[in-house]
């Protein structure tokens, strides 16, 4: 029997062990190690080219890639935005999230290029310097997290930073997250995949009925049908029974296929989301070793401000003018 319990303290010890030399990694990587990741992902987004991706990723050729241009010369999709550098990389990037099928790629494109023009509150006038994005970085979080899992995957979490509903606005909430993600893409146009972590403490019915009812099946149709990326997983954390009633709410936006990729955590249970990304990849509020999100957001906004004008280089000179 003491035996047998040495064994297990012994065991614990070297779990234990383990989590503090993660945790000390983590310590020690510091502020200089987590603003190298975020430097060197706006480094690759401003060289990215054709070329270099062509020649890191065998999967797709440049025939497949002047395919897909000539059909979206010859119907109208996807205009300019952004100029040639965009334009190409999103190309590989629809290319990459169809797994190279230029025929579903055509489909997720016409998709993309319906909703983006169709809801302009949310996808035009776009700058993390404009006043609706800070707006909405004041009441929440919209991070990219530093260290992918172990299988690949971008992180991004999206949380309430202030809780009170009467500042919600959906729109400028979709705005921000929308510019984060689109500024992850255009990083890393061929990322094996991305998690997104929603975090429902303080949520309350009152941030649902802000919504209304044509903008949000709008915006699910683009996340189910239109992304530009591999969505692998998304987790609600901190849920409570409200999610049941939000989960009704959703109900007549959202497919199964989507629903098939959802994860719930309660505040008890933290270690299940430990199962699918680890402590070393995720941030203090949820158990994890990185910094915390208020600090995380500083770094995910100096990143954005340095892809800024990749993304909407006509509001962005438009800003500068007025400076």
């Amino acid at each position: 029997m003491g035996g047998s319990r040495r064994a297990v303290e012994e065991a614990v010890d070297e779990e234990s062990a383990e989590e503090q030399d993660l945790f000390e990694d983590a310590v020690d990587s510091g502020t200089d190690g987590i603003e190298q990741v975020f430097r060197k992902m706006a480094a690759e987004a401003r060289a990215w080219s054709l070329d270099g991706e062509l020649a890191r990723n065998k999967d797709i050729t440049a025939a497949d890639v002047r395919g897909l241009r000539s059909w979206c010369r010859e119907n109208k999709v996807l205009p300019d935005i952004g100029g040639e550098h965009h334009h190409y990389s999103l190309l590989v990037a629809f290319l990459h999230a169809c797994r190279g099928d230029a025929e579903h790629a055509k489909t997720v494109l016409r998709v993309y290029e319906s909703v983006r023009t169709k809801t302009p509150e949310v996808f035009t006038e776009r700058s993390v310097h404009c006043e609706e994005v800070q707006r909405a970085k004041g009441i929440g979080y919209f991070c990219l997290l530093p260290k992918k899992t172990p299988e690949g995957f971008r992180v991004m979490v999206q949380a309430l930073r202030n809780p009170d509903p009467t500042h919600f606005v959906y729109s400028s909430s979709s705005k921000a997250q929308f510019l984060t993600m689109d500024a992850a893409v255009l990083a890393e146009p061929t990322a094996e995949g991305y998690v997104c972590i929603f975090d429902m403490k303080g949520v309350q019915l009152s941030h649902m009925w802000a919504w209304g009812i044509r903008l949000p099946r709008k915006i699910f149709k683009y996340l189910q049908e239109g992304l530009p990326l591999r969505m692998q997983r998304i987790h609600f954390v901190n849920t409570t029974t409200l999610m049941d009633r939000i989960m009704k709410m959703l109900r007549p936006f959202i497919n199964k296929e989507l629903t098939s990729i959802f994860q719930f955590h309660t505040s008890e249970e933290e270690a299940g989301l430990h199962e699918f990304i680890p402590k070393d990849c995720l941030p203090a509020d949820y158990g994890g070793f990185l910094p915390p999100l208020e600090k995380l957001q500083g770094y995910t906004d100096t990143f954005l401000a340095e892809v800024d004008s990749l993304l909407d280089p006509q509001h962005t000179e438009a800003l500068a003018g007025k400076g």
